[in-house]
């Protein structure tokens, strides 16, 4: 098993198309195929529902895919952690706020802006239940700001 198989894994899920996963994986859907199909020789069991497209996960797919999203997730937050070293902090920050925000975002932004002035910024405003459908972090990542 290697990182990549669990990359094409993943892209398939998103994709939900071989072909489509294959592209964004940036390798040929025989390529694809064939390096899911040696996962599912390695680890011993069925992954993927197929027919004559993809027709979903089969159960064990679905609790190897919660472990690759985790491991590549990993990855690439090591990737992004290596480049920051190199490169410094670089990229756009996406800050949701709702309407009643108390705290002063200017004042927090600022002080960020200092220690990282490659960072670009984006704010939108959306209810709480917008905040939360839109999001792209998990839980664990959420920075709760608060101020007096």
């Amino acid at each position: 098993m290697d990182l990549k198989q669990l990359v094409y894994l993943c892209n398939l899920e998103q994709e939900k198309h071989f072909g489509r996963a294959a592209e964004a994986s940036f390798v040929s859907q025989p390529t694809l195929s064939m390096r899911l199909k040696n996962l599912e020789h390695e680890l011993g069991v069925s992954l993927i529902n197929r027919t004559n497209t993809f027709s979903g996960f089969t159960p064990e797919g679905e609790r190897v895919l919660s472990w690759a999203r985790e491991m590549v997730s990993v990855y690439q937050g090591l990737k992004l952690e290596v480049d920051a070293m190199k490169h410094g902090i670089q990229g756009t920050l996406r800050v949701g706020v709702v309407p009643q925000c108390s705290i002063s975002l200017t004042g927090v932004l600022q002080a960020v802006s200092a220690r990282y002035p490659e960072i670009n910024y984006r704010i939108d405003v959306m209810s709480a239940d917008q905040l939360l459908k839109r999001s792209t972090v998990t839980p664990s990542m959420w920075l709760l700001v608060f101020s007096n």
